[in-house]
């Protein structure tokens, strides 16, 4: 079993309350972010000095939660504080983004890495459709022809010209091309069986994240029973969980102390919730899904779960090495996966977050190798 560093750029709290979405920018401090954006670069060199097998990052807008704009900005800057760890890009938006521009970016990435790069090609948050004026109802159709651009844009050796449903370019030819031949690794998120089946049916990775067990589990199934289907077994590297928040003390009653206050606390703002509510309502999910229509309707109303709630579900590690140890071991054995997204950022100094990388990649992480 693999660990994968993730490397979120939070700017953390604004200065005063605010409950609508998108937060204003008038609360935005420069000097603050100059620092967390390097202390974050400090902490992925550390992670691949102590052995964590990936470092991963992924895009986000309009938040303090994270300022990853660009996520092949974040991914290239990664790439010059790395020298072993697979770069993980969890992912670009593509219904969002110009996809010949991301099979461009990504190859870069892959170029500055020396061929590090892991290719996660994602859909987003459903909030993220109010940032670019996408229509949600055409997300799925947006990204499955993404999809197919983007991997063409990293084959074909020869100019070529595309006129698709939403994408049109009379000439494509990109330079450079991915280091990693064929094709690098890529992953798509996968909480939904419609997903997991289009990662069967294109033999690619499956990524679950911003979820839990009791509903990545479905998922999981559905791609190992179509990927059996289609004619090929995946790896357990092929299937990536997370981004888990990491609570590690030398015992159980420390850490579950440490981590109460503050995960008991975690909500999301209301404006967030509506931005979601109201895209979830737009035709995002289409209408094979309404369960998910319906959690995203709900969403928040419940308040937060318990710490041992949330340790039960798989959304949070805490504990002890050993008791880590034993949520990792029941995740895997859950839904076979081999990689699992690691989230050290939670809300304390550098000094303790790194104290606690560190005591991860001494305490768990040889043994977590060995799953």
């Amino acid at each position: 079993m693999k660990a994968s560093y993730f490397a979120s750029l939070p700017y953390g709290r604004v200065s005063e309350p605010v409950s609508r979405w998108p937060v204003p920018n008038r609360l935005f401090d420069p000097d603050r972010a100059v620092r967390v954006a390097a202390s974050r670069m400090e902490h992925v060199a550390l992670a691949d000095e102590l052995g964590f097998d990936w470092v991963g990052c992924a895009e986000h807008h309009y938040s303090p939660g994270s300022l990853a704009s660009n996520v092949s900005a974040v991914a290239a800057a990664i790439t010059q504080r790395t020298k072993r760890a697979r770069v993980c890009i969890m992912g670009a938006l593509l219904p969002l983004n110009n996809p010949v521009r991301v099979a461009e970016e990504y190859a870069l990435v892959d170029t500055l890495s020396g061929g590090r790069l892991v290719a996660g090609l994602l859909r987003g948050a459903p909030y993220e459709y109010l940032v670019y004026n996408v229509p949600p109802a055409e997300s799925r159709a947006r990204f499955e022809e993404a999809w197919e651009l983007v991997v063409r844009a990293w084959s074909d050796t020869e100019p070529f010209g595309w006129e698709g449903d939403h994408y049109h370019f009379r000439n494509v030819s990109i330079w450079p091309r991915p280091i990693q031949q064929p094709l690098p690794p890529i992953f798509i998120s996968g909480s939904r069986k419609e997903s997991a089946e289009f990662a069967a049916r294109k033999r690619i990775g499956l990524g679950l994240a911003f979820t839990n067990l009791a509903a990545a589990k479905p998922a999981a199934q559905h791609y190992f029973l179509q990927a059996t289907e289609h004619g090929w077994t995946p790896s357990a590297d092929q299937v990536i969980y997370g981004h888990l928040p990491v609570y590690l003390a030398d015992t159980d009653e420390e850490a579950f102390a440490i981590a109460r206050p503050r995960v008991e606390a975690t909500h999301l703002a209301p404006g967030m919730l509506k931005a979601n509510r109201l895209v979830a309502e737009s035709g995002f999910f289409g209408p094979r899904n309404p369960e998910l229509l319906r959690r995203f309707q709900t969403m928040g109303s419940g308040g937060p779960l318990s710490l041992e709630q949330q340790v039960e579900l798989g959304t949070v590690l805490c504990g002890g090495a050993a008791t880590v140890l034993k949520q990792l071991t029941h995740i895997r054995k859950e839904l076979g996966a081999g990689v699992i997204s690691l989230n050290f950022e939670i809300g304390d100094d550098d000094e303790t977050t790194q104290a606690t990388m560190r005591r991860f990649a001494r305490d768990v992480l040889p043994a977590m190798h060995e799953l």
